[in-house]
């Protein structure tokens, strides 16, 4: 949540108070350029990260994610996508307004989205499986 005093570029740019390269808007989101040069697909509404997205909007994220990307390969002739969102600052988040990049993807690019891949043993994600199941009957 913002406090007085605190501007949020993203909030800037929906109000149209601070310039952006807009691809698309539509009830729930807005796409523009990031300055780097990639899309952005932002909620309209100031959502600092997942725990307050609602389901109207998440949809709105991933169609508007799947309408641009489809965008980006016919006028980039790019050979790949990545959708990434980041949530929370530990994940990478460093504006903190949800947002999703579309970032297109060529073949030797050099860019690496990398964790560890490690095999996990069976016991430890058994655990966590039933430890998510139980947080969703329970939530």
């Amino acid at each position: 949540m913002l406090t007085q005093g605190m501007t949020c570029i993203f909030c800037s740019i929906i109000a149209g108070e601070a310039t952006g390269h807009v691809l698309s808007r539509d009830e729930h989101v807005i796409a523009f350029l990031s300055l780097e040069g990639h899309p952005l697909i932002v909620p309209l509404k100031h959502i600092a990260g997942l725990e307050d997205l609602d389901d109207e909007t998440s949809v709105g994220i991933l169609q508007s994610a799947k309408r641009v990307a489809d965008a980006l390969r016919a006028v980039t002739s790019c050979d790949g996508v990545n959708l990434v969102l980041s949530d929370g600052q530990a994940a990478g988040q460093d504006v903190f307004h949800l947002h999703m990049h579309v970032k297109p993807r060529w073949y030797g690019d050099g860019v690496r989205l990398t964790w560890d891949t490690a095999t996990v043993p069976d016991d430890d994600r058994t655990a966590l499986a039933d430890d998510i199941r139980t947080h969703f009957r329970e939530a």
